[in-house]
């Protein structure tokens, strides 16, 4: 059976061409930490000759394999979680390469016109629905690898990062129809120089409209914050013997931004160590700490409400009261919870965790800042919150001047996954036109202004930012004003599904009528 089982994979994958496997591997290093983002706009057109004149099942099989080798090189840091659970998920999120690869199979019959916007318009609907199906997972989009092109990322304040992915797919479209006239030695067609000047336009366009936004100018109240990156390892966070030091740390790092003054000192995720109030000396301790210090801080803990555990942010005043609390809202998969727990219980077995208890409220906490007689208040985003959309966004729809983001990433090891997690979340500050202020238990621990720069970033003295105990100090500036993407979210994602169940059926009515010709 094992040497059959063996036999059926070789035959497999000796039917599939190296292209798949180029497309991957140019994907990849698109992402960090290479962050070779311009080879994002060549990657496709690989995967898109190896599918030409190949059936749907071949489609599907290629582009399939296209994604298993993509997702398994940039998600294989879920490994230092589940192994087992990286192997399904890979091949879960593989389906949607796969997908991709039928339609194409349908779309790439049709003229160049209209493929050269519904096989971008595809890629968008699926990076969308694979962002919100189920508990829904929206890491590594095509759009996500311009992080660092502040020349383009700009209009993501009208259209979110599914701009930034269309864009790239449609170059793609039009470098491999390049390609396919040089190959053939045949002069191009009114109809591609057409296609070519119109996704030229769309790039000028941004780029212009891009430049304007870089010329300006966001003014508002200044407010200065200290970042602590405890980096504490995972292994040691739950042991309660170790829980002195863990706090000692910390402390000893928000001293030292005190002496700076700050306004308010940030500590990552759970960074208080143990359960909230479980200990009441070592909490008494932190709060003595705090007034010593004389600054406001926003620690990440874990609270218990009755039966209910929470992943928590706690806000404290200058004299150690705790004045405001939110509890994480989006939870973590197989982290935090187990979905359908209820309906599957051998999930429980495969992963023993008990469930956290989402949070129901968009809280704002007051910014510390004494200058101005209006208030000002600032979201907290826990954990992976702040690659989420939706959730930066009712944050600022609500009033956030200001976006703050706690995270303990200790859980992948030193791997590329901070850096993977940071690209995304540098999308919220364009997108919203906030300052994102992030604080990692191991990083990236960073300002990011509402351009998408990434400013003064904690590291130590060799530069690395990751894994490393440090601080970091900056102003952010707090802003008002709502971007068209704050009020309107993702119309430009419904825009695309809505072209391609259009295009779609005008496909098939189109093929129902070749009969009776």
């Amino acid at each position: 059976m094992m040497r059959a089982l063996s036999h059926s994979f070789a035959r497999f994958f000796s039917s599939i061409s190296l292209l798949p496997y180029a497309t991957a591997v140019l994907l990849t290093v698109s992402f960090p930490r290479l962050d070779l983002w311009f080879l994002a706009w060549i990657s496709l057109v690989p995967l898109m000759f190896s599918l030409d004149g190949k059936s749907r099942a071949e489609s599907f099989r290629f582009s399939y394999f296209c994604g298993v080798l993509f997702f398994g090189a940039t998600l294989f840091w879920l490994c230092f979680v589940t192994r087992l659970g990286t192997v399904l998920f890979v091949a879960y999120l593989a389906l949607y390469f796969g997908l991709f690869g039928l339609g194409y199979y349908y779309f790439s019959r049709t003229k160049f016109l209209v493929r050269l916007f519904l096989l971008p318009a595809l890629w968008v609907a699926l990076e969308y629905t694979r962002a919100h199906f189920l508990t829904g997972f929206g890491w590594v989009c095509l759009g996500h690898t311009q992080y660092q092109n502040l020349w383009l990322i700009q209009i993501a304040d009208i259209v979110g990062v599914y701009g930034l992915s269309f864009l790239v797919v449609m170059v793609n479209v039009v470098f491999k129809e390049a390609v396919t006239y040089g190959k053939e030695r045949q002069r191009p067609t009114k109809e591609f120089l057409a296609g070519g000047a119109i996704a030229i336009f769309l790039i000028a366009a941004s780029v212009v409209y891009s430049a304007g936004q870089l010329d300006r100018k966001f003014e508002g109240p200044p407010v200065k914050i200290g970042l602590v990156q405890g980096n504490v390892p995972h292994e040691r966070r739950w042991h309660s013997k170790a829980w002195p030091f863990i706090l000692r740390d910390h402390t000893d790092l928000s001293q030292q931004l005190a002496h700076e003054g700050v306004d308010l000192i940030v500590w990552p995720e759970s960074a208080y160590p143990g359960y909230c109030w479980e200990d009441p000396e070592l909490f008494a301790h932190l709060q003595e700490s705090i007034r010593r210090q004389r600054t406001a801080h926003l620690i990440g803990v874990v609270t218990k409400e009755k039966e209910d555990y929470f992943n928590s942010a706690l806000s404290f005043d200058k004299d150690g009261v705790v004045v405001q609390r939110y509890h994480k809202i989006r939870l973590v998969p197989f982290g935090e919870f187990i979905p359908l727990r209820k309906q599957l219980p051998f999930l429980s077995a495969l992963v023993p965790i008990d469930d956290f208890t989402p949070g129901q409220e968009f809280v704002l906490f007051n910014v510390p800042h004494w200058q101005s007689a209006k208030e000002y208040f600032y979201s907290t985003l826990i954990c992976f919150e702040d690659t989420l959309p939706d959730i930066a966004r009712g944050f600022v729809k609500r009033g956030a001047h200001l976006l703050i983001n706690i995270s303990n990433d200790a859980w992948f090891e030193d791997t590329c996954e901070p850096f993977v997690h940071l690209q995304n979340a540098v999308f919220r500050s364009v997108e919203n036109r906030r300052w994102l202020v992030r604080c990692g238990n191991v990083g990236v621990s960073c300002f990011v202004d509402p351009w998408g720069r990434i400013m003064a970033a904690a590291a130590d003295k060799s530069g690395k930012r990751t894994y490393v105990e440090s601080t970091s100090v900056a102003t952010a500036v707090l802003l008002e004003s709502q971007t068209l993407y704050t009020k309107f979210g993702d119309w430009f994602a419904y825009f695309c599904i809505s072209g391609i169940l259009v295009g779609a059926i005008a496909l098939k009515v189109q093929n129902q009528k070749k009969p009776n010709a």
